[in-house]
């Protein structure tokens, strides 16, 4: 029988991939060469790198990993090996926007500032970027975006980098390179990052080697206005305890963790690997949990009723605060991966239900209020 060896953080495989072979979990940072001789198949996610020092010698035909990523594969040896591969491009693009917008929401005055004629700076204009330029553009944010790979034609709002680091908000949506004619390991100097405008915002929810730990360090004691939200870092799981200190957000590499990007990601790599087989994948529903229900009835005004159903459906903070309690245990890094393994079960922002709405529902549906709800993604509304 087909063996196939699955991350243990990638729920529902067992039950999907059942038809296409035995199918065995495994620590994604702890595999070891081994423990793959035997294997067919091996789904992964970005923790484990997956080389020739992991797969040399052993029967794998076909690898998956269910992350938009791919700096954790080694392609180049894979393809000259004869080994297939996939990824999930864009599976969990939605759930990282969530992130952003958490993020905006829960730091005071960042929703207002950004609705009141801010400007939010995009480095990488790939799924991510893409979908969060549109979101906020409905929100009525204007934006721009760096990407050197791309046209004007094929980014509306392309700029250079420097329009992006003259941005209240930047966000990096960018992935690992470190050759070719664009790479992004280390992209940010000092001196671009104490350039930023007073009270910035600078996120990255790409990849933690695209900006220099010292780097970030100095920018902000020479710049203590400058606001860190970090979801990735250098030498995760190992992560500097003074740069989270210095960060306003600090969480363990989750901002794609919906539910719902852990379900496309893996019914992605899941299609990919039955075509390989020839045998056909099962007919399942989604096993997700029912999205929370807002209640926006006290919210007045485009920021309140943002803020309330997107911090309704997932807070930031809260990822925030585990992280931080888990940097004072004994073995933090032990710590920063049991939080990514041990994950809450969180739904994407478009899922919400809303109540509050009352009598005078229809009306505060219109204007404003409505196109924010529409810019969010969100159609589902309870009876009264």
């Amino acid at each position: 029988m087909t063996l196939i060896l699955v991350d243990e953080n990638i729920p529902g495989a067992e039950q999907l991939l059942a038809p296409l072979g035995e199918v065995r979990l495994f620590r994604g940072r702890d595999l070891r060469a081994h423990e793959v001789r035997q294997a067919d198949a091996l789904l992964v996610r970005s923790v484990t790198t997956v080389n020739a020092a992991l797969l040399e010698g052993s029967q794998v035909e076909f690898v998956g990993s269910t992350t938009i990523g791919t700096d954790h594969l080694d392609i180049h040896w894979l393809e000259q090996k004869g080994i297939r591969w996939c990824s999930a491009p864009g599976s969990n693009a939605d759930s990282v926007v969530d992130y952003c917008l958490s993020a905006m929401c829960a730091m005071p005055s960042v929703l207002e500032r950004l609705l009141d004629g801010g400007r939010v700076g995009i480095v990488g204009y790939g799924n991510v970027g893409s979908r969060l330029h549109r979101r906020l553009q409905a929100l009525g944010i204007d934006c721009v975006a760096c990407d050197p790979l791309l046209t004007p034609a094929q980014c509306p709002v392309l700029g250079t980098l420097d329009d992006v680091l003259a941005c209240d908000f930047v966000s990096l949506h960018t992935p690992l390179t470190l050759t070719g004619n664009f790479p992004t390991r280390h992209l940010l100097s000092l001196e671009q990052l104490v350039r930023l405008p007073k009270n910035a915002v600078l996120l990255n929810a790409g990849r933690g080697e695209v900006l220099a730990t010292e780097v970030l360090l100095d920018a902000v004691k020479a710049r203590p206005d400058i606001r860190l939200v970090l979801d990735v870092w250098e030498h995760e799981p190992a992560i500097s305890a003074e740069l989270l200190a210095e960060c306003a957000i600090a969480t363990p590499h989750i901002a794609g963790y919906s539910q719902d990007g852990k379900w496309k990601g893996l019914l992605q790599v899941a299609r990919a690997l039955s075509d390989f087989r020839g045998v056909p994948l099962p007919v399942l529903v989604p096993p997700m949990v029912e999205a929370p229900c807002v209640d926006i009835a006290h919210a007045e005004t485009v920021a309140e009723l943002v803020r309330a159903v997107v911090l309704g459906v997932y807070d930031v903070r809260a990822d925030d605060k585990r992280l931080r309690q888990a940097m004072r245990s004994e073995d933090p890094g032990l710590e920063f991966d049991t939080l990514r393994r041990r994950y809450p079960v969180r739904r994407e922002v478009a899922c919400a239900r809303l109540s509050g709405l009352g009598h005078s529902g229809e009306e505060k549906l219109r204007g404003e209020s409505g196109k924010a709800l529409v810019a969010l993604g969100v159609n589902t509304l309870l009876a009264e």
